[in-house]
């Protein structure tokens, strides 16, 4: 897999930008973000962050940094709405969100553009003959594991349903993680396919499952049950009125 013209041209360009720093609602305001969504993908990215703790290993230092990279990851929609992946970096790059340390500012341009397209072996071999390779090997690591966690947050929201996160197991040696909502066939299903980069990184599993539709059978069955029931009780409590009135006749 190449690496297209364009690509290759932003990958340059951003090499030697002189960052000047803009608070978060500055950006929000300047490149019209799409609210409703960033904070969609904020909140499931937090909520997978705490709940995939063990297995990411990223310190509670960072959770923030992985809140911030989700309310930006799509800063670059309005700029390109085909490429917003590499639209989104370089606006990262010239304007870092002022909220965080200076260290950090490379992680959240990094990560909006690992958010979209595959992020599999050969993609990451891609980047590390960019700019990205001259980052600390910490930094790098980190990015790479926000950006793991980013994608599945980002496809948990994709059918824009407002989807979110359910009940979660450990079922041999896979994380089962439940999806409820409307739109929560289509999320997981997009969850799945973003997962390539976590299954990069990590060796733990992840499978990602619709709230089971069992659970409304059963309740269907509890009422009709409970149906059944009252009417079994209304025809025997007929019966007694009947016996009653003929004894008393």
């Amino acid at each position: 897999m190449k690496l297209q013209t364009h690509e290759k041209k932003v990958l340059s360009e951003t090499d030697n930008l002189v960052a000047k720093p803009l608070p978060l609602e500055t950006l929000f305001h300047k490149y019209g973000t799409e609210r409703s969504h960033a904070d969609n993908v904020a909140r499931n990215s937090v909520q997978l962050f705490d709940l995939l703790a063990p297995f990411h290993g990223l310190d509670t230092k960072y959770r923030r940094l992985m809140e911030i990279s989700a309310l930006l990851h799509d800063i670059g929609v309005s700029t390109d709405l085909k490429k917003h992946h590499l639209a989104g970096r370089d606006i990262l790059f010239r304007h870092p969100p002022l909220e965080l340390l200076e260290s950090l500012y490379p992680v959240v341009a990094w990560a909006a553009f690992l958010h979209r397209k595959k992020a599999g072996e050969k993609r990451i071999e891609k980047l590390r003959k960019t700019s990205f390779a001259e980052m600390p090997e910490e930094i790098q690591i980190l990015t790479l594991k926000v950006a793991a966690l980013l994608r599945l947050a980002d496809a948990l929201d994709y059918s824009r349903l407002e989807s979110k996160l359910g009940s979660s197991s450990f079922e041999n040696g896979v994380v089962v993680l439940k999806i409820k909502g409307p739109g929560a066939t289509i999320d997981a299903e997009r969850m799945s396919k973003k997962e390539d980069l976590w299954d990069l990184l990590f060796k733990t599993k992840l499978e990602f499952r619709p709230e089971s539709k069992n659970r409304i059978k059963q309740g269907n069955q509890r009422t009709e049950s409970n149906k059944g029931i009252k009417e079994q009780n209304q025809t025997k409590e007929s019966k007694n009125r009947t016996k009653i009135i003929e004894i008393s006749d």
